[in-house]
């Protein structure tokens, strides 16, 4: 087992246009310079303790698979430095790297029984070990694995992962659930420093996308080895990681614990990203009065909150002066009030025991989300008054979207 040092890391792809005839012949037949660079990751710098669960999260495209294929060893590092424990890894070949992957494909060889696709890799794997020769020297060799080492193997990954009935089955004969536990079985005997995942439930229907979840967990807590798990599902981010590196576009916007990102997101992306349904967001303007924050939305209603109930702001934004910022709050920290904002029903959504209320300021303005506990009796076109939570607000700089607010409640 062991920890991964990412420094710095970059990667680099030289792209070329297709060929252009109109430029060619304006280049008088010379041919127009073609090479052009895409950074597909930008500086990702972190540090992974041995035993983390560590969950890279963000839209496609982001650069977390392409991140994950690095440390594998599957794609070359452009600049950087990668260590894996205390070995310096940017060279060595992914066989030497001690790590085992598990595909968002199961891979599985279909003309072999689940017992073979788990034991194929052992075959090829050695240990070290002594050989006596002829004149009674012992000697430090690297041994195969025997028949029955891999078997031992094999039974014990089978136990771990509930599968036993399924070594002699192959994969055709078998559900996705259980060709995805195959595959983690495979990657499980070889006992590696880390694991990598690449988003390895897509395939599977939602139910049991849940329930192969908690297994997974449940694998991680019994082995105690580093995983490092990609998807592009806040839900299995926020539910599985010790720690959930959130990426857009190449560049990491947030490492943090799962109830830290939900709580204190670091930029407007964050935000929007992790939780269900997303959070709102609303274009108002600010200015400190006395002891009140005057928030006036874009339809000019106005609420003044009391600064002290309000998380700490930056103290550039309290001079007095009015300023344009990004207000965000959770639709469950929205409640429907007889004195609050005025706003008009657009639908509403029964979800069992919770109500969704999409709500607008205006005919023109984008409908935000309200959830409630109560089966709310409400009809389209209805008028609804809402209070925000003053505690739960969010605040993000209006041109850079960075958040504006510290953890602490109270302002000065």
């Amino acid at each position: 087992m062991a920890g991964l040092s990412l420094r710095h890391i970059y990667k680099r792809y030289n792209t070329k246009k297709r060929f252009n005839l109109i430029n060619f012949i304006k280049h008088k037949g010379k041919p127009p310079k073609t090479d052009k660079e895409f950074v597909a990751v930008k500086d990702f710098s972190m540090e992974i303790e041995d035993g983390e669960f560590i969950v890279f999260v963000g839209p496609s495209g982001c650069g977390k698979s392409t991140t994950l294929r690095m440390i594998a060893g599957l794609e070359e590092i452009s600049d950087g430095a990668m260590y894996i424990g205390d070995t310096f890894v940017n060279d060595v070949d992914p066989k030497n790297r001690d790590i085992a992957m598990v595909f968002q494909s199961y891979a599985l060889y279909p003309h072999m029984t689940a017992f073979q696709n788990i034991a194929f890799g052992l075959k090829m794997k050695k240990v070290p070990g002594t050989k006596t020769d002829k004149n009674g020297n012992v000697k430090n060799v690297m041994r195969h694995l025997t028949k029955e080492e891999i078997k031992d193997k094999v039974r014990w990954a089978a136990e771990v992962l509930n599968i036993e009935e399924q070594l002699n089955k192959k994969p055709g004969e078998m559900s996705g659930g259980q060709r995805q536990r195959i595959a983690l079985g495979r990657a499980i005997v070889r006992n590696p420093k880390v694991f990598l995942l690449d988003e390895p439930l897509s395939n599977l229907d939602a139910k049991l996308r849940a329930n192969m979840r908690a297994e997974i967990v449940k694998l991680h807590n019994k082995l105690k080895t580093t995983f490092i798990y990609v998807t592009h599902d806040q839900v299995e981010a926020m539910t599985m990681g010790t720690r959930i590196v959130v990426m857009k576009l190449g560049v990491i916007q947030q490492i943090d614990t799962p109830t830290n990102l939900f709580d204190y997101p670091a930029n407007k992306f964050v935000a929007g990203f992790i939780g269900t349904p997303q959070m709102n967001f609303f274009d108002v303007t600010i200015r400190k009065n006395g002891s009140v924050l005057e928030t006036i939305f874009e339809d000019g209603q106005a609420v003044n909150y009391k600064l002290d109930s309000l998380r700490k702001i930056d103290v550039k934004y309290l001079d007095g002066e009015i300023h344009k910022v990004i207000l965000g709050i959770r639709g469950e920290k929205i409640f429907v009030s007889d004195d609050g904002l005025k706003t008009s029903l657009t639908i509403k959504e029964v979800l069992g025991d919770t109500t969704q209320l999409f709500l607008h300021f205006t005919e023109d303005s984008k409908d935000f989300i309200v959830c409630v506990s109560e089966r709310a009796d409400y009809n389209s076109g209805d008028a609804v008054r809402v209070k925000f939570s003053e505690k739960n607000i969010h605040m993000f700089d209006a041109e850079t979207e960075v958040s504006i607010m510290g953890r602490e409640i109270g302002n000065k």
